[in-house]
C-alpha cells in the first residue's frame, strides 16, 4: 500500500540536491566526545577562529562541533569579549568589571549593617540583668 501525497525516499536521481555539499571547516566526520556540547578551549578557538575567518557558517560549525547554533554564537562573542579586553589601555574597566565592583560595594555595606546588627545584640545581652531564659532572683 503506498501512502498518497509522498515522493520516493531519498534521491534517487543521482543528482545532489542543493546544499548537500559540505564545507571544508565542516570536514567528513562531526567530532563527538564526552557530554554533548562539550568543548575544549582548543576545540572553541578553532570554532570562533573559523567563523571569523568565514570559512565555515555558524550552522555548518555547530554540526561539526555537535552543538547549538547559539553555543557557536556564544563562543564568538565571548572571544571578542577577550579581545577587546586584551586590546584595551589605561584604566578603562570592561562592563563586567563595574558590574563586580557594584556588587562587591553592595555586599560590603550589607557585612558591615549586619556586623553593626551584631554588635548591637551582643552589646544587649552582656548589658542585660539576667541571663535569656532565667528568671531574676
Amino acid at each position: 500500500m503506498t501512502r498518497r501525497g509522498r515522493g520516493r525516499r531519498g534521491n534517487e536521481s543521482g543528482v545532489s540536491e542543493p546544499g548537500a555539499e559540505r564545507s571544508e571547516a565542516e570536514g567528513s566526520e562531526t567530532l563527538r566526545r564526552g557530554r554533548p556540547g562539550r568543548r575544549t578551549a582548543d576545540e572553541r578557538s578553532q570554532a570562533v577562529l573559523h567563523l571569523l575567518a568565514g570559512k565555515a557558517s555558524i550552522d555548518q560549525l555547530a554540526q561539526r562541533f555537535g552543538v547549538q547554533p547559539e553555543t557557536i554564537e556564544r563562543w564568538r562573542a565571548q572571544a571578542l569579549e577577550g579581545i577587546e579586553a586584551a586590546l584595551r589601555t589605561g584604566n578603562v574597566r570592561s562592563e563586567r568589571e563595574r558590574e563586580l565592583e557594584r556588587e562587591l560595594e553592595t555586599l560590603e555595606k550589607a557585612f558591615t549593617r549586619m556586623a553593626m546588627k551584631n554588635e548591637l545584640v551582643e552589646r544587649a545581652l552582656r548589658e542585660r540583668p539576667s541571663a535569656p531564659g532565667k528568671w531574676p532572683r
